[in-house]
This record gives structure tokens, sequence and C-alpha cells, in this order.
């Protein structure tokens, strides 16, 4: 009887891993389909209008003639995909999870589709999907690609979104420049806010500029999920490790969290493994 017993145990666990694998083959094609979705989306209507230097606040200027090459302040980007690893956690007491990730932008509309896979525990991966799509965001988490655990679009997911595409524009800040989507308002020497306006929707952000005249951090108010409910919350990233990529001064090192209550907590940090501009949508 025991030997029956064994066999059923492995049998079973095989027909799950079957399962699993399958399901992830899935998840990877609709992450793909979603991509695709991203690229169709139609341009705008609106000509292209690239803003000049001399019109931006002066910590602006600083931060673009040095992030960009002369040529690549005429020349915009269509598409960026970054591949990335990684830790990130859901509060302050969780532990730490080990993630990589690839994402997908574009940039006339502004969007994006990022996919991650983070260990929970040793053979136990999580899936999560966030994206801006034709100006809708959405938030999709999976464990082991087969349990659904969040899968739930609203108009606080297009915020928070929307909010992410607009500071992560550093990684292809030719796109600082397109006044059809981004409007700058000076503060003062270090610190600008930048608002993207997008399908009727403004979300903005402050970012502030270090010794070196490149984006250093960034604040914002961003929806938070709080026990089942949106709440908007400070929301803030710390920026480091600039190098030289097709042109552009990008970031290669970033941290994000919340603040609550005047205190500040990390949620996110990730490190850059490769830049891509103009590619497909392609995985």
């Amino acid at each position: 009887m025991g030997w029956l017993i064994g066999w059923s145990v492995l049998l079973a666990v095989a027909a799950l891993g079957t399962l699993v694998s399958a399901n992830s083959l899935r998840l990877r094609h609709r992450v793909a389909r979603e991509m695709n979705a991203l690229a169709a989306v139609p341009h705008s209507d609106a000509p292209s209008v690239l803003a000049t230097l001399q019109s931006l606040p002066a910590p602006v200027a600083r931060y673009l003639e040095l992030a960009l090459t002369t040529e690549r302040r005429i020349v915009p980007v269509q598409t960026a995909r970054i591949r990335h690893h990684g830790t990130m956690r859901g509060s302050p007491d969780a532990r730490w999870m080990d993630v990589r990730g690839v994402q997908l932008f574009t940039t006339d509309p502004p969007g994006f589709v990022w996919w991650g896979r983070a260990r929970m525990a040793p053979g136990i991966w999580v899936d999560a999907r966030d994206m801006l799509v034709d100006g809708h965001g959405g938030m999709r988490i999976v464990l082991e690609s087969t349990l659904v655990l969040q899968d739930s679009p609203s108009p606080e997911l297009d915020q928070g979104a929307s909010m992410r595409v607009l500071v992560e524009m550093m990684w292809f800040p030719v796109a600082f420049l397109d006044t059809r989507y981004v409007q700058w308002d000076a503060i003062d020497e270090r610190n600008a806010r930048a608002t993207l306006t997008l399908h009727g929707r403004e979300v903005a952000a402050v970012l502030h500029f270090g010794d070196d005249g490149m984006i250093a951090s960034f604040l914002g108010q961003r929806y938070r999920d709080v026990d089942g409910k949106a709440r908007l919350t400070p929301w803030f990233g710390n920026v480091r490790d600039y190098r030289l990529v097709s042109g552009m001064r990008v970031p290669f090192d970033i941290d994000v969290g919340w603040t609550l209550a005047g205190d500040s907590f990390t949620v996110i940090r990730f490190q850059v493994d490769s830049l891509e501009y103009d590619v497909g949508p392609g995985l």
C-alpha cells in the first residue's frame, strides 16, 4: 500500500508541475499580447513639438543638457525596453524578495507594460504585471502562474500607472521635451515640477536635481492599496549610477517607497541590466 501512496504523490506532483509550466507559458503569451497592444495604440493627432532647453526651468535645462547629446535633443525615442533585477517587499516588516523583470515603454502616447517575477520562497514564484495602455492602468498578480491574487482595473490604478510612466521617462529623457504630454513649472534652482497630461488626466511629480545636475530623487502622490481601499499616499524615489546609453545619460540604480505618518520606507530596489531603444514589442 505504501508504494501506491508514494506513486500517487509523485503523479500528483508531476501533474501540478505540468499545470504550472503550461500556465507559465500562457502567462508569457498574455504579456506578449499586451505588449503588442501597447505598441499598436495610435499616435497622437497633434504634431510633435519638442521644447527648447531655453524654454525650460533652469535645473531642467541643465539636466537635459547633460542627459542628452546634441543629436538626441532632436531625435525622439519611439520605444524603450528595460531588463532589470532587484528586490521588493510590500510593507516595512515584510521580507525582501528577489525579482527580475522586463518593461516595454512607448512614448507616443506614453505607456508601458512591466512584467516581473519575484521569489516568495524557495521554489515558489509570484508574477506581477503592471501597465498603462492607452491611458488605462492595470495590475495583475498571479501565484505560480496559476492562482490570480489581483486583477482589478480602476481609476486609481490609471493614476498610479500614469505617475510611474512620468518619472520613468528618466530612462528615455528626450520624452521630457515632448510638449504634447509634459509641462514643466519652476520651483527653485534644485527642484521643478513635471506634469503629465494623458487622456484628460493630469499627474505631477517634483523632481530634485543633485550637485551633478542629474535627477537625484522625485516625490509625488500615488494611490496605495490599504486593506483593499486605495489611499493617496506620498510616493518617492532615489536615483543614481548614471551611464551613457545611445546618446542619453540614464540611471541604472533606483529605489522607490512610500511615506506613512512621516516615516519613509523603501519597497523596491532595482538595478538595470540592459536598455534598448526603438525595439519591437516582443519579450
